[in-house]
């Protein structure tokens, strides 16, 4: 009878335990790096003017903000017309953190630009997987501020 008492015992708490365990806090590592790399390929086809690959990674219904502080849409960055866009200098992640919550995920991290001696900017991407991969729906770039 004590033997029952104490599994029944073990058991409850095992399920308490489950259910206090926060449904955001595992983090996939495999989910990670596939953001982590969606960043970078970000990074790439901006530097390259890659419309095509930009056209793929970014929603159309992503809003975003720019380091001067302006408000844009998918085609202030994919010219619907497919013309000329301005291309930014080839840069890298510096660090970088990933945060999944369900099919969305949150980077936030930092940049350096490999050809200019200039600092570079500091980055929240918002991702979702909506059935068909990830898509970039939000981003906040800020500038970092000159040292000296």
């Amino acid at each position: 009878m004590r033997r029952q008492i104490v599994g029944m015992l073990v058991a409850v708490a095992l399920i308490a335990a489950v259910r206090a365990v926060p449904r955001s806090m595992p983090q996939s590592s495999n989910a990670d790096d596939t953001v982590s790399q969606l960043v970078q390929a970000w990074l790439n086809a901006e530097s390259e003017g890659d419309t095509t690959a930009l056209d793929k990674l970014i929603a159309d219904d992503f809003i975003g903000t720019g380091p001067g502080g302006n408000i844009l849409n998918k085609s202030d960055i994919v010219p619907p017309d497919g013309g000329e866009r301005p291309k930014m200098p080839k840069s890298r992640v510096k660090e970088s953190s990933v945060r999944l919550f369900g099919t969305t995920a949150v980077a936030m991290g930092s940049v350096v630009y490999e050809t200019l001696p200039q600092p570079g900017f500091r980055f929240t991407l918002v991702f979702l997987n909506r059935g068909q991969g990830w898509q970039m729906i939000a981003a906040h770039l800020a500038t970092v501020p000159t040292t000296k």
